[in-house]
């Protein structure tokens, strides 16, 4: 997502705070064959890619963002980042698990999913997670909800509002088999000025800002946002999505 590219400071400052739950971490480590490679591909600044690192011996992460790639690389500096595609990535070696986390809608599914009977070893998983619209619980949950209704909601991408296909594309696949859904609960603590930066640094708010709100919108959007809620931590439910599938 180059759009995310030009936000890249905002990103990293509240992507980083977006953790994803050990749960899922925990269970993709045990359902992988072996624990010697894994590769993170759309891998953006790097805060999935690190999740893997203590569970496997060596750990890749590729994307499509320079400057995302460079946060990584500064954050992260012992884990291998590459800047490229996923569909232009060549590993350099097959791997007992290849996530995707928040970024495999952005790319063509079905290429990447073809190209795991490769860069898969034989009962090697995918897993491509995600988390929907986030809710937010508390007072700014009505704004937030009006916002993305009256302004926001054009500049979804239809990848982002529509039936959610992956399970159905992997079954498709001859190579991949015992492909499943799985819900992670996820609720995240942000403070107001982190609820305003995740939203204002997403791809739909993003075009918003571009296509009529201006700067001007940005700044009415934090100030509102830290009126409206002046508690210390917010509550936002990120549950988890996760698709996974064994390469045979």
């Amino acid at each position: 997502m180059k759009q995310f590219n030009k936000n890249a400071q905002a990103y990293d400052v509240v992507r980083g705070k977006i953790s994803y739950p050990d749960t899922l971490y925990t269970s993709l480590a045990d359902r992988a064959p072996a624990t010697q490679a894994a590769l993170d591909i759309g891998c953006g600044n790097g805060v999935s890619t690190i999740r893997l690192r203590g569970r496997f011996d060596h750990v890749e992460g590729c994307d499509i963002g320079d400057a995302l790639i460079d946060k990584a690389r500064h954050n992260y500096p012992d884990i291998t980042f590459s800047v490229s595609p996923a569909e232009a990535f060549s590993p350099s070696r097959p791997f007992d698990l290849i996530t995707s986390a928040t970024s495999f809608y952005w790319m063509d599914r079905r290429a990447i999913l073809m190209k795991m009977q490769h860069w898969l070893k034989p009962g090697g998983l995918f897993c491509a997670y995600k988390y929907d619209f986030p809710i937010t619980y508390g007072p700014l949950r009505d704004y937030i909800e009006q916002e993305l209704v009256t302004r926001w909601s054009r500049y979804r991408d239809p990848r982002l509002t529509q039936y959610d296909d992956t399970l159905e594309l992997m079954r498709d696949c001859p190579h991949l088999r015992d492909a499943r859904r799985e819900v992670f609960a996820n609720i995240i603590f942000l403070t107001p000025e982190e609820v305003a930066l995740f939203f204002l640094s997403t791809s739909y708010v993003t075009r918003y800002i571009e296509q009529e709100g201006g700067e001007a919108y940005a700044r009415q959007f934090m100030s509102a946002v830290m009126d409206i809620d002046q508690a210390p931590a917010v509550a936002v439910n990120f549950d988890i999505h996760a698709f996974t599938a064994v390469n045979r």
